[in-house]
């Protein structure tokens, strides 16, 4: 962990500099002077910043096993697998949040001042009630999902692992979705809505009847023990599954 800071430290240094530059200039973008300009309408943009710079972050950690010299190096230095794994880890998950955060952070304060300046006022500060009606901690949960997929892609795919972990990932769930598909078509045939009225293995759609008005509907969800059941998996399952599949692929891994 150590050497891996001292020997990107300048560069996490000038990302976060970067970074917090790019999501300024996004966010000066996304403003305008006809409305307050509220902190909760900068949530999406922090959100897809989140996404989109975690995942492709990700999948670059294990970009010198593409390069065969880099790739000895990277093999052969004195540390065990598993710590070179949860170096990796850390730098990608708990390192790289708290650096967006920072960035993000900068990036806000210095938007207020700019609008204070113009406008003589401050960015409304509204996460308060944000947070009260919008479940915000999921789209942590999805990205921890996210970022493990990206860093099994990462240890399979040394070369482009971003774009080809991205379409398997969509290929898989594509799939997942015709399997349902197929699933409640032959479970509940004619009473099926329409074919794609579920969403898999937990909602789907039906007819009831007809009325002179138009036709009777009702969507039918899994217990309440299923949905406790997929959201504990989805939180504090599937995540580390990821990690231990990706670190028995580096252990294994030949250059």
């Amino acid at each position: 962990m150590r050497k891996h800071f001292q020997d990107n430290y300048r560069l996490y240094g000038m990302s976060v500099i970067v970074l917090t530059v790019l999501l300024l200039i996004l966010l000066l973008i996304s403003s305008t002077d006809n409305f307050s300009i509220k902190a909760s309408g900068l949530m999406p943009l922090f959100f897809i910043g989140m996404y989109v710079a975690g995942l492709i972050f990700t999948s670059l950690c294990f970009g010198e096993l593409g390069n065969k010299q880099q790739g000895i190096d990277y093999l052969l230095f004195p540390a065990s697998h598993l710590e070179k794994f949860i170096s990796t880890l850390l730098v990608t998950t708990v390192g790289f949040l708290l650096f967006y955060h920072v960035a993000f952070f900068l990036a806000y304060q210095t938007m207020d001042s700019i609008i204070y300046t113009r406008k003589g006022v401050h960015i409304v500060n509204d996460l308060k009630e944000f947070t009260a009606d919008m479940p915000w901690q999921y789209f942590y949960v999805v990205w921890f999902i996210a970022q493990a997929f990206m860093l099994l892609g990462a240890v399979y795919f040394q070369k482009y692992s971003f774009i080809k972990t991205i379409f398997l990932l969509a290929v898989f769930l594509f799939c997942l979705y015709l399997v349902n598909t197929v699933f409640v078509m032959l479970f509940f045939g004619k009473t099926l809505d329409e074919w794609y009225s579920h969403f898999p293995f937990t909602v789907v759609q039906i007819q009831k009847g007809a009325t002179s008005i138009g036709e009777i509907h009702d969507v039918l969800i899994i217990p309440e023990t299923l949905q406790q059941i997929f959201i504990f998996t989805a939180k504090y399952l599937l995540p580390p599954m990821l990690w231990t599949l990706a670190y028995a692929r580096l252990r294994d891994k030949e250059i």
